[in-house]
């Protein structure tokens, strides 16, 4: 009988999940972890359970009340990823003019929606973002509780260019008109004298584009853009002019040496003559009155020869350019100080 017991209490030890031998500290521990995370779960499941429960509940409420859900997504056309911090309006077609749409917001930065009750009905929504088009107005019936609206945007092509003169390469003050390739005008805008950089936000799925800019005392100006090869800037044409100073252009000190610095400035000229493929030139070097006027004549004459030869191995012909050194003989302004000493040293290019 004492034998049966003990066998009956150790069958139901075993039953009940109890080991039937001592358990170290480490099992112990274990064990604990492990009740905990199952105690975790329980806990999670049941709030979960309670979360759809209320979900379901509140739906069913909204359903009564004849307030549907609506989800209202955003995302990039081009990439395919959601759009975060889109600005998004959507308002009820048979809204009076001016009244508050029923949604004004950004989508938020987790899933690029944005989520409100509003009664079944017609609505239209637009969503707009920096460095994007706003998209065109979408009209949609909201019948159904929890329904989804996606809105795409596309980005836009950020042209960058300058309206600069042909000759001195400055800015030019000029009316800048942009269409598209239907002829409809997309961007209109006035360059100043101080800043020649413009920014066009053009759409690249347009194959091209046209410009024109007009300015006083400048030929009409009149060009492509292709969105996807960029743009090279407005060059205007001034319409009367016989000569002008070439800026910028620097030589070694006493010598006909042109420095590394005056690139910009060969090929501003350089750009000048290619525009103006039958248009002839005389280089003119001036020099200030430090040094013989013999030496001076002599200086000036090998910086244009210099200047002639850089145009002549860019590919201009040199029965184009004719040069004349004048030495000291002609200066702007008094000798007198070394502010007008640097202004008399130039290169100057008379039209022919």
């Amino acid at each position: 009988m004492r034998l049966f017991r003990l066998i009956l209490l150790l069958f139901c030890l075993s039953i009940l999940g109890e080991p039937l031998y001592a358990l170290t500290p480490q099992q112990k521990r274990e064990r604990a972890k492990e009740m905990q995370l199952r105690k975790r779960e329980a806990a999670k499941r049941k709030a979960e359970k309670k979360r759809a429960a209320k979900a379901k509940a509140a739906k069913k409420k909204r359903i009564k009340e004849g307030k549907l859900m609506l989800y209202v997504y955003t995302f990039d056309l081009r990439t395919g990823e959601p759009l975060p911090s889109t600005h998004l309006i959507v308002q009820d077609v048979n809204a009076r003019p001016g009244r508050k749409p029923k949604i004004n917001k950004p989508t938020d930065t987790k899933r690029s929606r944005v989520n409100k009750t509003l009664p079944a009905g017609q609505y239209y929504a637009t969503a707009s973002k920096i460095g994007y088009f706003t998209t065109d107005t979408l009209f949609f019936d909201h019948r159904m509780d929890e329904d989804s609206v996606f809105l795409s945007l596309y980005p836009e092509t950020r042209i960058l260019f300058t309206v600069t003169d042909s000759l001195t390469s400055r800015p030019v003050v000029a009316n800048i008109v942009v269409r598209n390739h239907a002829g409809q005008k997309v961007m209109q805008t006035t360059s100043d004298s101080l800043h020649a950089r413009i920014a066009a936000l053009l759409d690249d799925r347009i194959p091209f584009y046209t410009i024109d800019a007009s300015a006083v005392d400048y030929f009409p100006f009149h060009d492509t853009i292709i969105p996807a090869q960029g743009f090279d800037g407005v060059v205007m044409q001034p319409k009367e002019i016989k000569s002008f100073v070439l800026h910028n252009i620097y030589f070694a000190t006493g010598k006909t040496r042109i420095l590394d610095s005056s690139e910009p400035a060969l090929n501003d000229l350089y750009r000048f003559l290619t525009l103006r493929p039958n248009q002839r030139i005389r280089i003119v070097g001036h020099t200030d009155d430090i040094g013989s006027d013999r030496s001076n004549q002599i200086l000036s004459e090998g910086r244009c020869k210099e200047v002639k030869q850089e145009m002549i191995q860019r590919g201009i012909l040199p029965e184009r350019i004719e040069i004349e050194g004048r030495g000291e003989r002609d200066p702007i302004l008094p000798n007198t100080s070394e502010e007008n000493r640097q202004l008399n040293r130039r290169v100057e290019i008379v039209l022919l």
